[in-house]
């Protein structure tokens, strides 16, 4: 007698979780307030621009990123709960340094 071909329910969802976390992360070109701006300042390297990764936002030019990520690979971290607020602000300090 043949076993089942069936596969178990674990194996499906370990494989779904393992090909999620190939993807790179998201990531915004913003200004030193946390704003978004057109990628191009980022790619030209022009003062007070930088790459952010993850984070939630609008996805619009000028809209801010809350939650992001200097590097790539810490944007896959939840820091957050539930009912994160978000502020006026944006919230991100640009390290003065």
């Amino acid at each position: 007698m043949r076993k089942s071909q069936e596969v178990p329910i674990t194996l499906l969802a370990a494989l779904a979780l393992s090909t999620t976390g190939c993807e790179p992360p998201p990531h915004h070109c913003v200004d030193a307030q946390g704003r978004i701006a057109p990628d191009t300042y980022c790619q030209n390297q022009a003062t007070g621009y930088t790459y952010v990764y993850g984070g939630s936002t609008g996805g619009h030019v000028g809209d801010y990123v809350i939650g992001a990520s200097s590097s790539p690979s810490d944007a896959g971290v939840s820091r957050g709960g539930f009912g994160h607020g978000g502020g006026g602000d944006g919230g991100s300090g640009s390290g003065g340094e």
